[in-house]
């Protein structure tokens, strides 16, 4: 849900910015919503490295980018 701080799986875009772990990241990848325990693809926008973490740690991130 926007404005709590949890995105509802619905309404995740490929290239949302999202938080985990106190980080910014940009979404790249979900796992089908058939698969148990689903998984993010994040992508650090500052060295492009990419990460697959529990979507349910996933979170609404800022409105525009960090510089």
């Amino acid at each position: 849900m926007r404005g709590s701080g949890v995105l509802a799986t619905a309404e995740m875009r490929i290239g949302d910015l999202v938080t985990y772990d106190g980080a910014v990241y940009v979404l790249r990848g979900l796992d089908p919503m058939s698969v148990p325990d689903r998984l993010a693809e994040l992508e650090d926008p500052a060295t492009g490295e990419r990460v697959r973490v529990p979507l349910s740690d996933v979170e609404e991130g800022p409105a525009e980018p960090q510089l």
